[in-house]
């Protein structure tokens, strides 16, 4: 068995983020710390997007950046700003590359590449590169056969280079609704990064993953309705899993195995975001760690957003028709500010009480009653 203070199970976003926080907070200098990496190397496959109230954390990873978003339904566009917290792009790559050169300096990090984990037994993980050992669990895997989603955001996009003009270069097209909302709520979501260069992505949330091929076909169908002609240069997909409910003890963190990212339930269950929470939670735990040597696990969210997204995702699911509409009107009726902070956690009782008198009342009321039913009976 080889031995560590620290290890971490997965080196994406999550587990890098956490590695670099220690690293960079000084948790690091007598400790050591193993990073547990199932992929051989490492390769852009994500975008991640958030709007940025941290003043550019990372901006060497940083692809784009824009001061007003677009939502879009029934060929009517609203045009949203957002100058006080700019949404951005990160290309995952960059990020990994960044991470990675950070911790190359601190001899006590060791990475493990192309490592598939095998079984865990309590702090021993086998591997098919031998045994480890760890004092302290940082977790990034989702098991689903211990934590059950009440639905997924899955995605397929592709970055276009066209020859001709296309894009806005300024406004990123958030929500697009005009597209068919047929078993879940569906919209197209492009990031201009030039005028000639764009990705643009095909979301669903829902309980049923699509194939490649059928996300494939949304996008050309997409592309040729905008008569966007070019050459595909990159592709990503992912499936998100929300609100995802523990259903094993294995699921549930302990005071030395702490589960983290989206394992750790740390993805808004409404939106999908996932990058700033992991960011916020990383830092303080880190904090915590080196001001007084305990693992003290921070709650980065407040318990109001995980009750009004089991509300929110009640009506997704049974209302997903409708749910354009109130996408529409939650933007149309609230200042920026309002709308943004509560998307993204920050916003206050006085905005949350906006956000929610925006809300269709019949239809929210009924899955409100829907909910306390299924607490009851449980």
């Amino acid at each position: 068995m080889k031995e560590f203070d620290y290890i971490i199970l997965g080196g994406g976003l999550s587990g890098l983020t956490l590695a670099y926080e220690l690293n960079k907070q000084g948790c690091l200098e007598n400790k050591t710390l193993c990073i547990l990496e199932k992929r051989k190397e490492y390769s852009r496959d994500k975008s991640w997007s958030y709007w940025d109230f941290e003043n550019n954390k990372f901006p060497d990873c940083v692809i784009g950046s824009w001061d007003t978003f677009s939502i879009t339904l029934n060929q009517k566009t609203i045009n949203i700003t957002c100058p006080q917290s700019p949404y951005r792009t990160i290309d995952s790559k960059k990020f990994y590359d960044f991470i990675i050169e950070q911790l190359r300096s601190n001899d006590n990090i060791v990475t493990v590449m192309d490592c598939a984990i095998q079984t865990i037994e309590g702090h021993a993980i086998h591997t098919n590169k031998g045994n480890y050992v760890g004092k302290v669990i940082y977790d990034s895997l989702i098991d689903l056969s211990h934590q059950t989603p009440t639905m997924y955001q899955h995605f397929f996009g592709c970055e276009v280079e066209t020859d001709n003009d296309c894009f806005n270069e300024n406004i990123v097209d958030l929500m697009n609704f005009d597209c068919s909302q047929d078993g879940g709520l569906h919209f197209f979501y492009t990031l201009p990064f030039s005028k000639n260069k764009a990705l643009i992505e095909t979301t669903w949330y829902s309980k049923i993953i699509k194939k490649q091929s059928e996300y494939q076909n949304e996008i050309d169908h997409y592309l040729r309705e905008k008569n966007i002609k070019g050459k595909i240069t990159y592709t990503e997909y992912g499936a998100i899993p929300l609100n995802l409910k523990k259903t094993n003890k294995k699921s549930n963190s302990s005071k030395d195995y702490i589960k983290i990212g989206s394992a750790g339930r740390l993805t808004r269950a409404s939106t999908g975001y996932t990058f700033q929470a992991i960011q916020s939670f990383s830092e303080q735990l880190a904090g915590n760690l080196k001001l007084d040597r305990n693992l003290t696990v921070p709650n980065i969210r407040h318990k109001k957003y995980d009750f009004l997204d089991e509300i929110f995702l009640s009506v997704m699911e049974h209302e997903y028709k409708s749910m354009p509409g109130i996408f529409f009107n939650l933007f149309k009726s609230n200042d920026s500010v309002a709308t943004i902070s509560f998307l993204s956690d920050r916003s206050n009782w006085i905005q949350d009480l906006k956000v929610i008198l925006s809300m269709p009342k019949l239809i929210f009321i009924k899955n409100l009653i829907l909910h306390i039913y299924k607490k009851i009976i449980k």
